[in-house]
């Protein structure tokens, strides 16, 4: 995975506009020479109903860095 130079963490970030990334809070917060970072809260978007992490949720943060790649 190879990124453009200069590209942003706003950029990358503003391409899970209106889509499951943007609603489960999803954000890339490093950028990585073949890396990325992101974060995903625990809270009532990604919990299921006994409390714990949804593992959905995780395929989702797992889908939204692996599909990431330069335009």
């Amino acid at each position: 995975m190879t990124f453009r130079e200069g590209i942003t963490l706003d950029q990358l970030n503003t391409w899970g506009t209106n889509t499951m990334t943007e609603h489960l809070g999803i954000r890339i917060t490093k950028i990585g020479s073949d890396t990325l970072t992101a974060t995903m809260p625990v809270d009532h978007r990604t919990k299921q109903p006994l409390g714990l992490l949804h593992g959905g949720a995780n395929v989702v943060l797992a889908e939204t860095l692996g599909s990431v790649q330069e335009t």
